[in-house]
């Protein structure tokens, strides 16, 4: 009887234990690769959790040796996924490209949130053998370009993005400025320019 009271806790618990793996197993290969690679980690830690939860005998006892065999397979297959370079250094490289996505991010939306000009933009990237972020959206006028051209510059040069690209429209004209930074920009002078040969 007492074991069959303490039955829906243990179950609540695994519960528990198996929801807290899994986000952490999506977070985690998210901030590593992005989130593409945090739904494949959120799955493979989904697939480790359903196996322990199958490691029941026939007769409803928990198999020790099922549970032995899976924590074994699981403990690398959870190394790899913590520290995938450890294994493959090669992969560092990715795991390079993903921080530089990130805090490019980061500083564009906090250059974005500081002037109500630029609430109209948005931010996506590629990643190639470099990172490539690409401005898209609204704003006011010309000068509200060059003004946020010189604002981003910095942390996108900080950040490590290789090249910045634009797709945004002027209100004002209705031009339409799409294309590479620098291709774009040519006569900019040096000081306005965002980043070096790449931005």
């Amino acid at each position: 009887m007492r074991g069959d009271a303490s039955r829906p806790i243990a179950v609540a618990l695994f519960a528990a234990l198996g929801v807290v793996a899994v986000v952490a197993a999506f977070l985690r290969g998210s901030y590593l690769l992005g989130s593409g690679c945090g739904v494949v980690y959120a799955a493979i830690a989904t697939s480790l959790m359903w196996m322990l939860a199958r490691a029941r005998t026939p007769a409803g006892s928990i198999s020790v040796a099922r549970v032995v065999f899976i924590l074994l397979f699981a403990l690398p297959v959870g190394y790899a996924m913590a520290f995938p370079a450890s294994i493959n250094p090669d992969v560092q490289v990715f795991i390079d490209k993903q921080a530089t996505d990130r805090r490019a991010r980061a500083e564009l939306a906090a250059v974005f949130a500081s002037d109500p000009a630029y609430r109209d933009l948005s931010v996506s990237s590629v990643h190639l053998k470099v990172v490539n972020i690409t401005v898209h959206g609204s704003l006011g006028t010309r000068a509200d370009l060059q003004r946020l051209r010189s604002q981003i510059a910095p942390p996108c040069r900080a950040a490590g993005v290789g090249f910045l690209h634009w797709d945004v429209s002027l209100r004002d004209t209705g031009e339409q400025v799409s294309g590479l930074d620098r291709d774009l920009f040519q006569d900019a002078e040096p000081g306005a320019a965002a980043g070096g040969g790449g931005m």
